[in-house]
């Protein structure tokens, strides 16, 4: 039921997406997509009005499972289209109640041939279409329980919620709510919001053993080393144990031209009166982020906690590489597995 349930879902959510395409193609204004669909919703009320409306009592019917076989292929056929083509057209319609009439309607329909009653296998449908259209298999299992209080079907309804969404996982690569969201340029990964910086830690995106210039180079030797092409637009200034002072860049040695530095003027005695912000490898890049904006720097010295040497440095750039790996890996998400259509003679 799981599967069965989880193809038809990846289907519908295909469907529905390559329909509204097919709207946007129309040789006529938008205004008039919804009043084309409400035409086929007309028509599929004249077929079966049971379709029309939101369909609650429907589904207690299926659960019920006093309908027959027919009557219950006829809605689950007449209902697709309606709701596909309500969707597309531009219509504002809901999802939860006709999953659940389609999930159950073919649950009930397989249940024919299985053991427990159409009414049971609808209930393992109406959770297993939930769970695979909306990518949410723990509330599609407990919200069909809870509905109808059969809490021993609990086991059932989990079995095929989780085999469905597993399913739509590996075919699809959006749920059929955040498609729409993806297509309009705002992209969910896994359907939640979770900043990529909050789940990296320093070590993994600074520059490890970086340059450095020591303390006890004379200000004079600092400016002649950046006028002469310095590889690099900042540096870290360090003591004789490696512990980091401060931070020299470019700007700063064309300030200290202006002010003519003395002859005997290390780094060190330039540098070691400020405030220096470190970040420590195990640090969340996120927290790193936040102390760049508060100190108003770039940079940030990467310091072992233990001893207080130099490991790294941190710059802008690579918080801003960490996050644009994650959008790729969003924006580029591929299927595992690609249906393909046989053709049979």
């Amino acid at each position: 039921m799981g599967l069965a349930s989880g193809i038809v879902a990846s289907l519908l959510s295909a469907a529905l997406y390559r329909l509204e395409d097919g709207f946007h193609r129309l040789p006529i204004h938008w205004m008039w997509w919804p009043a084309l669909g409400a035409v086929v919703v007309g028509l599929g009320g004249l077929v079966d009005p049971r379709v029309l409306g939101a369909g609650y009592g429907n589904i207690q019917a299926l659960l019920d499972g006093h309908w027959a076989l027919r009557a219950i292929l006829l809605l689950l056929v007449v209902k697709t289209v309606v709701w596909l083509a309500a969707l597309s057209s531009g219509t504002s319609g809901g999802i939860l109640a006709p999953l659940l009439t389609i999930g159950g309607a073919l649950g009930a329909i397989l249940g024919a041939w299985l053991p427990g009653g159409p009414g049971f296998w609808a209930l393992a449908g109406m959770a297993a279409m939930m769970s695979a259209g909306m990518r949410a298999p723990l509330t599609g299992a407990v919200f069909a329980v809870e509905l109808t209080g059969r809490l021993d079907a609990l086991p059932a309804t989990a079995a095929a919620a989780v085999t469905g969404y597993a399913l739509a996982v590996l075919v699809l690569r959006r749920s059929i709510l955040t498609e729409k969201v993806a297509r309009r340029g705002r992209h969910l990964s896994q359907e939640y919001g979770v900043d990529p910086l909050a789940l990296v830690r320093v070590s993994e995106v600074m520059a490890k053993d970086p340059a450095t210039l020591p303390a006890q180079m004379r200000t004079g030797e600092a400016l002649i080393f950046f006028e002469q092409g310095a590889r690099h637009r900042s540096y870290p200034v360090v003591d004789d144990k490696g512990r980091p002072v401060g931070l020299v860049s470019r700007e700063d040695a064309l300030r200290w031209r202006a002010t003519a530095p003395g002859e005997d003027e290390t780094l060190q005695d330039r540098v070691s009166d400020r405030s220096l912000a470190v970040a420590t490898p195990d640090m969340p890049a996120i927290q790193a982020a936040e102390l760049m904006i508060a100190e108003e720097i770039g940079r940030l010295p990467v310091v072992d906690p233990a001893n207080g040497k130099l490991v790294g440095i941190l710059a802008r750039r690579d918080l801003l590489k960490a996050r644009a790996k994650s959008t790729e890996q969003e924006t580029k998400r591929k299927r595992y597995v690609k249906p393909r259509i046989m053709a049979v003679s």
